[in-house]
């Protein structure tokens, strides 16, 4: 900032006439005071704010700490502020700390929420004590440590518009802290600021430079080597209580969750697939999570469960463990499907794949496998993850030949029946009594469950002996657990392999992010049977009304635009990892590389042809003419004379003595006008307007006091 522009006089020359009003000076610095207080308490308030995010305090207390902030505000706007000594406010940050260690040991057990309170409660104190500049000092530094600690304990898409209005307000106040403090220290007259500093062209300013700022904190983000470290535990939501992914499932569990519109998980495909594989169906895509082998009559269970710890290979990914090559053939056969899977806190250890799953790609420490194509998490994690799951649409018979071996030894498993299911056997019988083969009989019995009976969340209890022949002979209603529990049961009858399965369906497709938002409400369950020759096939009776989810409401756009925006936090922000810099960067310099070589010349490229001499010549001669043009251009604008402006107190003299009747003429100079007035002061402050104007002097804070002295000596004469 100029100097000779931070002078009060050239403020208060402009606006005011002989007589100088103490009541205008307080008024312009009460502004000023105003300004700077408002200003600090939005710091406070972005920091108050930024922890509210993070779901560690009650909002009750976040409540009650902006009412205090409130309260302190309006009492210092209105002058009412309070003193606390130096040694009372040491003895009462010890007394904070000390309850604050108090709470951690004998109360709350998380880090975070003690340390948010902790800093909460020591900026609410100082709120109440800001005197001087070492307390705004302590204010801004209470409010980044704020943000740092909901940095690193929320992922909330909203902590980003919390991040840029503490960068804007930061700015804005660390700008006009350091002015008022640079003020206090050079002027020694007056220890305000004159109010023609907060101009719009400073708020655009600072608003220009707080975006810089952004930018250049996101670009760092970006750049800066990814570290998996950090001591404050993350609990980013609230836990999703979910069913039917357990070692057991009650019959009918799955029927509540399915009006629950609680997102569960988001996927993204790569590469993207057609649209009948993504609708589901027989090969269609299902989030896959258990399997079960056993059914008593009011319960499927896991029986035959056996967990192994599966091998990271060398591309970091955990591989299911099958002599099938997988990520070679299935790649060139377009069979492999990746998944990138961003899972909501839920209370189970499952990770969901498509079927059929082939490995787990994350940051997570070791991963277990059963027999039946599940994963598993060593414990359930209470917050937000993402991970990376590679399938095969397809069952590949390869891939199943260890599986159709552990078939053979335990096929009476997955054959077993309850006792009592007579009149069940006799249908499957009469529905498939004209087929050969097991995927004939499969398809007749699919063909007839959808035909013949209706789809409800809220299925009537009759007559029957138990669940499933309630459904095939009485009521004739239900939903998938219904389909899919009558359906194994049937294909066992006949001879067929079967177990139920428990997991998602798609969801709906968000085309901003180009990724499913899978709900609570998808939850579904369907068949694999095996089917000789071919391995485990998918099968799902449900009528396809429920399976494609056309009774689900459309979601409006907006809301849709919203949720892409949260996908891409959590992607490309919050689980932003190190691997994913190296692929930005072998991105960024493929696509370097391919632009480069398109803009060489492709004769040249390909070495067929030379360019001719005349192009040469004309290409030389473009670029003289551009030289020559800039040349001459940069010539002529130093030439010119450059304009100088009217210093700022030169004007403020003139206007000083306009209003007492001494107006300069057009046609007098500076120097005929001071010899007309004939005041040494008027004569003093010329001299000096020619020597900064045209000899390009630079005033110092000493010759700026003696002419703001002047000025008001030239005010109280009369002339």
């Amino acid at each position: 900032m100029n100097p000779v522009r931070s002078l009060l006089f050239i403020k208060k020359a402009s606006v005011q006439g002989s007589g100088l009003s103490s009541m205008q000076e307080t008024s312009n610095g009460v502004k000023f005071s105003l300004y700077f207080i408002l200003i600090s308490y939005l710091v406070a308030g972005a920091g108050l704010l930024a922890l509210s995010l993070t779901d560690a305090i009650s909002p009750l207390f976040i409540v009650g700490m902006g009412c205090i902030v409130f309260l302190n505000l309006f009492l210092n706007i209105k002058g009412r502020t309070f003193s606390i000594s130096k040694t009372l406010w040491n003895i009462v940050a010890v007394i904070i700390l000390a309850a604050s260690l108090a709470d951690y040991f004998f109360i709350s057990p998380s880090l975070i929420e003690v340390s948010t309170r902790f800093l909460t409660i020591l900026m609410i104190v100082k709120l109440f004590d800001l005197k001087t500049n070492r307390d705004y000092a302590v204010l801004y530094v209470l409010a980044f440590f704020q943000l740092l600690a909901a940095s690193a304990s929320t992922v909330s898409l909203s902590f980003l518009f919390v991040l840029a209005l503490y960068i804007l307000t930061g700015i804005w106040a660390l700008t006009i802290f350091n002015l008022k403090r640079e003020w206090e220290e050079k002027s020694a007259i007056h220890k305000e600021i004159p109010r023609n500093i907060l101009d719009p062209f400073f708020f655009l300013a600072t608003a220009g430079l707080a975006i810089f700022s952004l930018i250049i904190t996101l670009s760092l983000f970006f750049v800066i080597p990814r570290m998996a470290v950090g001591f404050l535990p993350k609990t980013t939501a609230d836990i999703i209580k979910v069913s039917g992914f357990s070692e057991k499932v009650d019959f009918g569990e799955l029927g509540p969750i399915k009006l629950d519109p609680t997102i569960v998980m988001r996927v993204g495909l790569q590469p993207p697939l057609p649209p009948p594989l993504l609708k589901g169906g027989l090969g269609g895509l299902y989030f896959r999570g258990v399997a079960f082998d056993t059914y008593n009559g009011t319960q499927w269970q896991q029986t035959i469960k056996k967990l192994a710890f599966l091998q990271k290979n060398q591309d970091g990914v955990f591989a299911y463990p099958t002599r099938y090559d997988w990520e070679q053939t299935a790649l060139s056969e377009r069979q492999v499907i990746k998944q990138v899977i961003l899972l909501e806190p839920i209370e189970t250890n499952v990770l969901f794949a498509t079927s059929f799953g082939t490995g787990i790609a994350g940051n997570f420490r070791n991963i277990t496998a059963d027999n039946m194509g599940s994963f598993y998490l060593p414990a359930p994690l209470y917050s937000r993850i993402e991970y990376t799951a590679y399938s095969v649409m397809q069952s590949p018979l390869k891939g199943l030949q260890r599986q159709q071996g552990s078939i053979k030894n335990s096929a009476l498993q997955y054959l077993q029946l309850p006792i009592g299911y007579e009149e069940v056997a006799l249908l499957a019988r009469d529905i498939t009594i004209s087929k050969k083969t097991a995927f004939e009989k499969a398809a007749a019995i699919e063909e007839y469950l959808k035909k013949n009976y209706r789809y409800t969340l809220t299925p009537r209890k009759s007559a029957g002996k138990n669940p499933i022949e309630d459904f095939l002979f009485y009521t004739k209603e239900g939903y998938c657990e219904q389909y899919a529990t009558a359906f194994a049961i049937l294909l066992r009858v006949v001879g067929i392999p079967t177990r139920l399965v428990t997991g998602f369906l798609p969801g709906e497709w968000n085309s901003f992010g180009n990724y499913f938002i899978v709900r609570q409400k998808d939850a579904h369950s369907w068949v694999e049977a095996f089917m000789p020759g071919f391995g485990w096939t998918t099968f799902d009776p449900t009528p396809s009304a429920e399976a494609a989810g056309a009774a689900a409401p459309a979601t409006s756009r907006v809301t849709l635009y919203i949720d892409s925006m949260r996908w891409r936090w959590n992607r490309y922000i919050v689980n932003y990892s190190f691997s994913d810099q190296a692929t930005l960067e072998r991105s960024v310099e493929d696509k370097t590389r391919s632009l480069l070589l398109n803009l060489k010349w492709q004769s040249i490229r390909k070495g067929i042809a030379k360019p001719k001499k005349e192009t040469i010549f004309l290409g030389v001669i473009v670029v003289a003419i551009i030289l020559t043009t800039v040349t001459v251009s940069i010539l002529r604008q130093e030439a010119k004379p450059k304009s100088v402006k009217t210093p700022f107190f030169y004007k403020a003299l003139l206007k000083v003595l306009a209003k007492k009747g001494k107006i300069k003429q057009t046609q007098e100079t500076p120097l005929e006008f001071a010899n007309a007035i004939a005041l040494p002061e008027v004569e003093a402050i010329t001299k000096i307007y020619y020597d900064v104007r045209f000899g390009g002097y630079k005033l110092t804070y000493r010759e700026q006091h003696n002419i703001l002295i002047q000025l008001i000596d030239i005010k109280k004469r009369q002339i």
